[in-house]
């Protein structure tokens, strides 16, 4: 897969192409719908296959105080869309330039650098000045002239419609299991593993304590059986997700103790895939009752971790 970084607006290409559009956070079940359709173009027309969106949120700049946390930060979303077969992704700056673009000239400058023959686009897509332009809009213009246009239906999942905005509920109410659904794969945090309080390691269990970037949606506060990715190994973990009611000193982490590894893992990078919430944050009286309940967590982790293999 081809990865343009495309702040001059200046990518093109003579070769007839079917592009799908979009913002993508997650890439969802909805959004791997579009590219199955995108992929279907390529097997019956050949043509290159351009997933055409953003490196940032579009309400970075059109309401900086509503842009949600991400589902993917940028080096996921390419890593999970070179699994899937694109042949180019193309990553533009949201900015003023979009901003104030009408449908028309958006169109109108795709044109001028991609030969495009098939626009994918879901139910909902709405492009151009204050969201000027729709599927009604894409499906007039096709009309006059040779375009296919695909507006993918909405994606229900037990009478939910698939949503990036939904997964992020879903995350930070702590049901992580529903949003693995609709992701098709288990929610992950990355970031490096640093030096903490030791108060765990002191209480016999030992924590790995993750820098992690505050872009990132976060899951209801909490303990979670996690599955952590470490120096080429896959651990099963203990992730507490909270600000520690007990020692609180006020700052949100993100710790794990990790079963079974006594390895020295600090400055190393971990991916942390949250499988199952087993309780919500507790603060309690002493250290004494913070351990009766980690070894707790620690046997009920350990049956769930027996019933997965």
């Amino acid at each position: 897969m081809q990865v343009i970084f495309n702040y001059d607006r200046n990518y093109g290409t003579k070769l007839p192409s079917a592009i799908a559009l979009g913002t993508f956070d997650g890439i969802h079940m909805g959004h791997r719908q579009l590219i199955y359709e995108l992929l279907k173009k390529k097997r019956k027309f050949g043509f290159q296959t351009i997933v055409y969106t953003f490196l940032n949120h579009p309400l970075q700049a059109l309401a900086p105080e509503k842009e949600p946390p991400r589902i993917m930060l940028l080096k996921e979303k390419i890593k999970t869309f070179s699994r899937l077969g694109i042949d180019v992704l193309v990553l533009n700056s949201f900015d003023d330039f979009f901003l104030h673009q009408t449908p028309r000239e958006f169109l109108d400058q795709l044109y001028r650098k991609i030969l495009v023959k098939s626009f994918i686009v879901g139910f909902n897509f709405r492009f151009g000045y204050k969201g000027a332009g729709d599927i009604n809009y894409l499906k007039t213009e096709a009309e006059q002239t040779e375009l296919d246009v695909v507006s993918v239906p909405p994606v229900e999942l037990e009478d939910e419609v698939v949503s990036s905005t939904l997964i992020r509920n879903k995350i930070q109410e702590g049901n992580i299991k529903d949003a693995a659904r609709l992701l098709t794969q288990p929610y992950s945090i990355s970031g490096t593993i640093i030096h903490g309080f030791g108060r765990g390691k002191n209480m016999g269990f030992p924590t790995a304590n993750l820098r992690f970037s505050s872009y990132k949606v976060l899951p209801a506060y909490g303990v979670y059986l996690t599955k952590c990715f470490v120096k080429g190994k896959d651990y099963w973990g203990l992730t507490n997700v909270g600000v520690n009611p007990t020692f609180s000193n006020g700052n949100v982490q993100v710790e794990t103790y990790i079963l079974d590894c006594n390895e020295n893992l600090y400055g190393q990078t971990m991916k942390i895939s949250f499988l199952e919430r087993l309780r919500g944050e507790i603060k309690f009286d002493s250290s004494e009752a913070l351990i009766r309940q980690m070894e707790l967590d620690s046997i009920k982790a350990k049956k769930l971790i027996y019933k997965k293999r």
